[in-house]
């Protein structure tokens, strides 16, 4: 039962520095101690999830921008292939009519 208003007071202060600080100083009763580094522990994790988290949306951002890249890539490709095309068409225009003078 004493568990539950040390992690209520731990939540309340949510002072993580200060926190390990009194850690290190070992102010804290033995039977505390592993409920606070299970806290401190918690924090921890949740500060590598919403990295990992945060991660994973800037690699999706990434992969949606590197994909319209592509797109507008392949587009201009086409374009350069139909202006290489029209060109190779009216140069042969230009040759038929030259030769037909």
């Amino acid at each position: 039962m004493a568990q539950l208003p040390l992690l209520a007071q731990l939540d309340k202060h949510n002072n993580e520095p200060e926190v390990r600080e009194r850690l290190a100083r070992r102010e804290y009763h033995s039977e505390q101690v592993p409920i606070v580094q299970e806290w401190l522990r918690r924090k921890e994790e949740a500060r590598s999830s919403a990295a990992a988290a945060r991660g994973e949306k800037r690699e999706e951002e990434n992969l949606s921008i590197s994909r319209k890249a592509l797109s507008n890539s392949v587009r201009a490709t086409r374009i350069a292939i139909s202006a290489i095309v029209l060109s190779i068409i009216m140069a042969t225009l230009e040759i038929i009519k030259w030769y037909s003078k």
